[in-house]
């Protein structure tokens, strides 16, 4: 069994909980089934393969919240590191390597932001020429860190204005901007406003709602969203047809948990009610989601990866003309550190394409700052190198993001779903929500093959998955990101 060993300055930069959370990857950026404990002083990370790796930790970085670090790659020995100065070299290392390949594409980095990312590379070299002063080095670690976060942003944002510049000189932005609709039809003045600020709604074609007594189908609710939908001149992706964990199937579906055929039988069955009731009114099939990391009753990973591929030919075979996609959550893989899958999420998603079953796109679910079923927040470029990894499967993006604006107790969300946010909870001079978005959702429209871009989650009002993190408060007053979605919207035409 591999090991690494580590001192920290102050333990409290890991947060409650965080040491679980604590994960290496290899090569890939693949996570591997990792523990990690405490041993007196020491940090000690296992996982069962002996090769170098990338060392993943949640770290508070003063003033700005919560982020996921990782260090470059680490080797085992003897002597342990300081975490604190490889946090800081790995995030510099990323950073400036993601510095270099804008450029090589063209880019400008503007002098002031170079200025600041050569302060905190000079800050992070005093860290790691001063590690025989344990405090010393680990505080010019976290200045390097503070310091680097920021100017993540902030050449993160200079990316995507010059990008989707010279893309807007070319040719016009054509990506699709919308948001999920809940179980019911949003109210008239919240309507309104998504008029102005999508050209796609997201269809929920809830199986749970749809069929809430086995053999009863009640089409009313989904029937009014799609009539407004189309009154409202929006597009409609409708889905996910299957949404493979616990709150994807109606109750009385635990009844035959154990069952795989028959499972497999009443799954279908929805595919095909929905797809033969709404065929030739909808733009886009979202047929599966959930795909990597669900745990949909009692099915495994080849049974849930040939449930998709029967419900993607099905609906071939239904609507023909409609493009279709699957979607994965959590798609860094984070949740491979504790559990037993054999396949992170590119891996599944490189199945399907190979099986060669008339896909039309990938979607990503990036719903952050949330743990568990969410993904830790990270530095701003790093959603840029995700774009990049799936780029090489060939096929468009569709993404769907979210993040909380609040870390406080939200009665309408799932129990067990914890929010971490990138801001201190009530700094009233920025809004988490809309500080995060800022930053990763320009980046996103700026990549090409990122072809739809979704918000996950409507409203806070009604029950919902992710606490706090709507485009419309408990009061369904709208929130600041709603701005940022509407001017987003305008830039694609």
């Amino acid at each position: 069994m591999g090991q690494m060993r580590f001192r920290l300055h102050r333990r409290d930069r890991i947060p409650e909980g965080g040491v679980h959370r604590i994960y290496v990857a290899g090569v890939e950026d693949i996570p591997w089934s990792t523990f990690a404990n405490w041993d007196g002083d020491e940090l000690v990370v296992q996982r069962h393969v002996d090769e170098s790796g990338y060392v993943y930790v949640p770290w508070i970085v003063e003033g700005l919240g919560q982020y996921l670090l990782g260090t470059s790659t680490l080797v085992e020995r003897d002597k342990p590191y300081l975490l604190d100065v490889e946090l800081a070299r790995g995030l510099i290392q990323r950073l400036r390597s993601r510095q270099f390949i804008w450029e090589w594409l063209g880019l400008t980095t503007p002098a002031e932001l170079a200025a600041r990312l050569r302060d905190a590379t000079s800050l992070f070299a005093r860290a790691a020429t001063s590690q025989d002063d344990v405090a010393a080095s680990a505080t010019a670690a976290n200045e390097a860190i503070r310091l680097a976060l920021k100017v993540s942003d902030e050449l993160v944002r200079a990316y995507a204005e010059q990008s989707l510049g010279s893309r807007q000189q070319q040719t016009p932005v054509a990506t699709l901007m919308g948001v999920a609709l809940g179980s019911q039809s949003p109210p008239l003045n919240v309507r309104r406003q998504l008029v102005e600020a999508c050209s796609i709604i997201q269809l929920p074609v809830s199986w749970r709602a749809i069929e809430s007594r086995e053999g009863r189908r009640d089409w009313k609710a989904t029937d009014e969203q799609l009539g407004w939908c189309q009154t409202a001149g929006l597009k409609v992706a409708a889905g996910p047809l299957l949404r493979l964990d616990d709150r994807g199937v109606p109750d009385w579906m635990y009844l035959w948990e154990g069952d795989d055929d028959n499972l497999t039988r009443l799954l279908l069955d929805h595919v095909r009610a929905v797809v033969s009731r709404y065929a030739g009114r909808v733009h886009l099939w979202h047929v599966a989601s959930r795909v990597n990391n669900g745990q949909l009753l009692s099915l495994g990973e080849e049974a849930r990866l040939n449930l998709v591929a029967h419900a993607v030919q099905l609906v071939k075979r239904v609507d023909s003309r409609t493009p279709l996609v699957v979607s994965f959550d959590q798609p860094w893989g984070e949740y491979l550190a504790d559990q037993e899958n054999d396949l992170a999420p590119l891996h599944y998603a490189d199945a399907l394409v190979r099986a060669e079953l008339g896909i039309s796109g990938f979607g990503l679910e990036i719903n952050a700052g949330f743990w568990p079923r969410g993904s830790a927040h990270r530095p701003a470029f790093e959603y840029g190198k995700l774009v990049d990894q799936w780029s090489q499967l060939g096929l468009p993006l569709m993404v769907f993001l979210s993040a909380p604006d609040s870390d406080a107790d939200d009665p309408q969300a799932v129990r067990n779903i914890r929010a971490e946010l990138t801001r201190p909870s009530g700094d009233p001079a920025e809004d988490p929500q809309l500080s995060w978005a800022s930053a990763v959702a320009p980046l996103l429209l700026a990549r090409t093959p990122v072809q739809v871009m979704i918000w996950n989650q409507l409203a806070d009002s009604l029950p919902h998955e992710f606490p706090h993190a709507g485009l419309f408060d408990a009061a369904d007053n709208a929130k600041p990101t709603l701005r940022l979605w509407r001017e987003l919207r305008k830039a694609c035409g």
